[in-house]
């Protein structure tokens, strides 16, 4: 009995220190001077902090209703936490609570982060892998939860932490779902999400190159942090843009979801089924996400549906800055260098085509000085130029050697979100064309290749499924196959596939806008027999116009986008057939893995030198975890990997070896 008190007062010790760990303020008196320093000396490594008024009139108006604000940032730069405080300070909107990982919580910083509202959290809630911290988890719960009934703002990164790729990672719900709780229980009326995202124009926190080779990440030190601060007071960044979406209510949002069916991309293949026979892996979910039954699912599933619908508003409100698109261009269409006169001409049609997807850009001025521009601040390191008298034009180089590429490719992932189905539908008509890349680079004139608009649709879904991790590929309640269907018409109006009725010129047809409504009306009916779904289109063909030129150089671009990412799961899945025979450690698989992929790089066996990166091998083997290809579980002090005994694993990764390597040859 005499032990029990002593465990008692140790344990509210213990949660009396995590709560001063946690407990901050917001001071506006700080957040004043805070705001006057940083307007003061932002100009010394930025040029600009460029924010869109008309969106934060619109902020403004919603904090106004007495409901918590929930801003969401996508995380870029530790420069964040300060910016969105700052911003809103500017715009004389109350400062929010900041949740910050306890990497932040350095000498210095952490006072300064405490002031202007931050307050630390374990990155990691559970110290044990194998058991959750029920305690830290209640009262982590219980603050935020607080704070939310008192009509405090919050702010926290969605991702849980900074992208290394450029490309924005698979949102985590934990902290979004004690607002979503708070809600359920009647802690608050309402509360209002406002998804924010940043576009640096220079990376600030230094490149993640060599996280990116397989080596540890760099602890956060005071030291370290205060020697990255004189480097930056030393160098150019450029602009940076925040933009921020409309806030929406989060009641609205979970009154609409008891009754909209939501469609899952992440949902594993059930054992004993062939990715093939599935529905293309991916199952047309089509519960609610509220009901009475199974609470807590349908909390999770809720959760997640919210996450992704904000992932994916701030990935299409995101302006990519002309670092981005010149990264972007050199990876896609310019590997082997270009010429600055077709350069500024694809600079033009790059901003018309993601003007198309209603997508903004960062920056104005002539093409040329932004190319000049954009490559300055890259660096020669990265983006190398050269005058050709011969030719009275200059050339630029992209640097696609290790590890300089993995920076290269950062910029350039900023700008891939836009074009990823595109990417996807691309390569899904190359598998169903025979086509490959070597065919692209090359004249097909007169050779004819069709494609089978139910077999595009069926490996496009299956691709989606395979590589689920790198993407949100559409909001929530969004069928993808429907949304590939109206994608793949489009491709029809940009004459990159042709009907049997438009190549025969048949009078009988419809008319082509006339045909394109008709299918966007077929596509949109609710059909209940299965058989009878889609059954307008089902056996339809196109024509793939690879006998013109510039159609064969779109699709290249298109296929190119998704290649390295492709390239980085066809290895993860042909070596996890050579090496798990049997279960080993996780770290060792990954290590040996590391090694192999940047091997093939070095012998020139790679198409892709950035497909070799370490981020992109572990979101590939996620996801074979994800489709219960592989598995994985705690042992002594060790994770264990192997492949899965409850479907056929080894025939399935042969598959997806062979599916994405067809495209690719």
């Amino acid at each position: 009995m005499d032990a029990f008190p002593k465990q008692v007062a140790l344990l509210e010790k213990s949660c009396a220190n995590t709560m001063n760990m946690m407990k901050a303020s917001v001071s506006s008196f700080f957040i004043k001077i805070t705001a006057w320093f940083l307007t003061k000396y932002l100009s010394k490594f930025l040029r600009s902090v460029q924010v869109c008024r008309g969106q934060m009139m619109m902020v403004k108006e919603a904090s106004k209703r007495n409901v918590p604000m929930i801003y969401l940032p996508l995380h870029r730069s530790h420069l964040d936490y300060i910016l969105v405080t700052l911003i809103l300070w500017h715009y004389d909107i109350r400062a929010p609570f900041v949740a910050a990982g306890d990497n932040m919580n350095i000498p210095f910083f952490n006072l300064l982060m405490r002031w202007l509202g931050g307050f630390f959290i374990r990155r990691r809630l559970d110290s044990n892998r194998n058991k959750k911290d029920i305690v830290y988890r209640a009262l982590l719960h219980e603050y935020m939860t607080k704070l939310l009934s008192e009509g405090e703002g919050l702010e926290f990164f969605i991702e849980g932490g900074r992208t290394r790729t450029g490309k924005s990672m698979i949102p985590k719900g934990g902290l979004l779902s004690v607002v979503v709780e708070a809600f359920n229980e009647n802690e608050i009326s309402d509360a209002y999400i406002v998804p924010v995202t940043f576009s640096y124009e220079k990376i600030i926190d230094g490149n993640y190159c060599q996280e990116q080779m397989g080596l540890p990440k760099i602890k956060e030190t005071f030291m370290g942090a205060v020697k990255a601060i004189f480097k930056v007071f030393f160098n150019t960044y450029g602009s940076v843009r925040v933009d921020f979406a409309q806030p929406f209510s989060l009641k609205e949002f979970i009154t609409h979801a008891k009754t909209l069916p939501y469609h899952p991309i992440t949902l594993p293949t059930p054992p004993g089924r062939h990715s093939l026979d599935y529905g293309a892996s991916y199952p047309n979910f089509s519960s609610t996400l509220l009901s009475t039954n199974g609470e807590a699912e349908n909390t999770r599933l809720l959760v997640k549906a919210l996450a992704d619908r904000v992932v994916y508003t701030s990935d299409h409100c995101t302006a990519p800055m002309a670092t981005h698109l010149i990264a972007f261009l050199l990876l896609t269409k310019y590997r082997e260098g270009v010429y600055m006169r077709e350069l500024t001409k694809s600079v033009h049609w790059i901003i018309r085509e993601l003007q198309a997807l209603r997508a903004d850009v960062g920056f104005c001025g002539q093409s040329e000085d932004v190319i000049l521009y954009a490559q300055e601040l890259l660096g020669k390191h990265l983006v190398s130029k050269k005058w050709l008298e011969e030719d009275n034009d200059m050339k630029l180089y992209p640097n696609l050697t290790l590890p300089s590429v993995f920076e290269l490719s950062y910029y350039a992932n900023a700008v891939s979100t836009y074009f990823a189905l595109e990417s996807v539908l691309a390569v899904s008509i190359l598998i169903n064309g025979n086509l490959s890349l070597f065919h692209l680079l090359t004249s097909t004139t007169g050779v004819e290749k069709k494609v089978l608009r139910e077999k595009v649709l069926e490996v496009a879904e299956e691709i989606c499924t395979i590589i689920h991790n790198e993407f949100i590929f559409l909001p929530p309640c969004e069928n993808l196959n429907s949304v590939l269907s109206i994608l793949l018409e489009s491709f029809v109006s940009k004459e990159i596939l042709s009907t049997e009725e438009s190549a025969m010129g048949d009078e009988l047809a419809f008319a082509g806008k006339d045909r394109r409504w008709a299918d966007r009306l077929a596509l949109s009916l609710d059909v209940d027999e299965e058989e009878n779904e889609g059954s307008y289109v089902a056996d339809q063909y196109y024509q793939v116009n690879t006998e013109r030129s510039d159609i064969r150089e779109r699709l290249h671009f298109l296929v190119c986008i998704l290649g390295p990412t492709l390239e980085a799961h066809s290895m993860v899945a042909k070596f996890a057939l050579e090496e798990l025979e049997a279960e080993q450690p996780e770290e060792d698989f990954m290590k040996s893995l590391g090694d192999y992929a940047r091997e093939k790089v070095k012998a020139g066996l790679a198409l892709f030198s950035e497909s070799c990166a370490m981020i992109g091998l572990k979101s590939a083997v996620k996801s074979l975890q994800d489709l219960e290809i592989l598995y994985s579980y705690d042992g002594a002090n060790l994770r264990m990997l192997g492949l899965s005994e409850q479907q056929d694993s080894r025939t399935t990764l042969e598959h997806y070896t062979n599916l994405l390597e067809t495209a690719l040859s």
